[in-house]
């Protein structure tokens, strides 16, 4: 299935949930944030949070820098 991410079209199994767009991109989930809808998802609902085919993610990662 298709979802958004960010305005990009990210491909994931049927059936992923929300955690799953961590481990498709390959990247540690610390720091990172998603909000579905306008809605930020807490991040013990990540596992529970399936997506469907559309579905509009945004994804928000802190960097460190100075």
């Amino acid at each position: 299935m298709k979802i958004k991410l960010n305005g990009e079209d990210l491909e994931l199994q049927d059936g992923a949930v929300l955690s799953d767009i961590c481990a498709k991109l390959g990247i540690d989930s610390k720091g990172v944030a998603f909000a579905i809808d306008s809605e930020v998802i807490p991040r013990d609902e990540w596992a529970s949070t399936k997506l469907a085919e559309g579905t509009d993610v945004m994804m928000i990662r802190a960097v460190c820098g100075g």
